[in-house]
């Protein structure tokens, strides 16, 4: 405990959210505790947990800290007159993930005995790409504002698709960096990335916390690092046969703000803070 019993390890989205899983992840590392062979994520989640895989995620924290305080804006109104829209996300997360997943450390990546699988989402067929990030940011505020399920089910009803890629498998590092980007790219903000042939944008349009299909055996064998908070909900629960994780309580950091204003290093504190309890608890 708390990874032990476990053959998976699945990072939920969440954007700055998802430096939570960092603190909570870096205080399990410190006590000796192991990741999973098996690795899943989205988004933000995906890139922290290949962060696990490299420089670690208290580095990935770290050159977040920079590359946010260098930035003071979110949009930059002068390129309307171009009809463009520029969001500051469009740098600073693929320097982001250039800091920790680099010419240098794309062997360790590639090395690693854990195995990371990044969810992304592709745009239905009848729907086309513009029409399916509306459709998905849709079916988002539905279920963010209304129905609240952890694994919802309303965008794959309206024919988006969800798809896993092998992080590993990619035979560039330049491929690599491309996937973590189009698993969190979520327009506006970013641009969606073509992969394979195919649009492929933001996983947590489908599933904030994605698994692939499992039988009942692997579901009692996965722990879900959930980013999203359900007061309804202890932070360590059980749900159709998976165990899930939450924070304490609402993580003190807002999703898309990548200026110094970010409250990175307070998510990161309380995921730490959250892992410490729970060692302690079951020592």
């Amino acid at each position: 405990m708390p990874f032990k019993a476990f053959d998976t390890v699945v990072f939920a989205g969440g954007g700055n959210r998802c430096f939570w899983q960092a603190g909570l992840v870096t205080y399990l590392r410190e006590q000796g505790h192991v990741l999973p062979a098996n690795m899943i994520g989205t988004s933000a989640g995906a890139a922290v947990a290949a962060s696990c895989l490299t420089t670690g995620p208290q580095a990935a924290l770290n050159q977040c800290r920079h590359l946010f305080a260098d930035n003071h804006r979110l949009f930059y109104w002068r390129d309307l007159a171009r009809m463009k829209l520029h969001f500051a996300h469009q740098e600073s997360y693929p320097a982001w993930i250039g800091a920790f997943l680099n010419a240098d450390t794309f062997p360790l990546l590639k090395q690693s005995v854990q195995k990371l699988q990044v969810a992304v989402t592709h745009p239905a067929k009848r729907l086309g790409r513009g029409g399916s990030v509306a459709a998905g940011t849709l079916a988002y505020l539905i279920d963010k504002k209304m129905t609240r399920d952890i694994h919802p089910r309303l965008s794959r009803f309206l024919g988006l698709r969800q798809a896993f890629y092998d992080l590993q498998a990619c035979l560039t590092l330049e491929a690599a960096q491309r996937l973590l980007y189009a698993s969190a790219a979520a327009p506006p903000f970013m641009n969606s990335v073509m992969l394979d042939g195919q649009w492929a944008f933001d996983g947590g349009y489908i599933d904030n916390a994605p698994v692939p299909t499992q039988t009942p055996e692997a579901r009692a064998r996965t722990l879900v690092l959930l980013t999203r908070y359900y007061p309804n909900r202890p932070e360590y629960f059980q749900h159709n046969g998976r165990t899930y994780w939450q924070a304490s309580q609402k993580i003190p950091v807002t999703t898309w703000d990548c200026t110094a204003k970010a409250n990175v290093m307070g998510a990161f504190e309380l995921g730490y803070a959250d892992a410490r309890r729970r060692v302690q608890l079951a020592a």
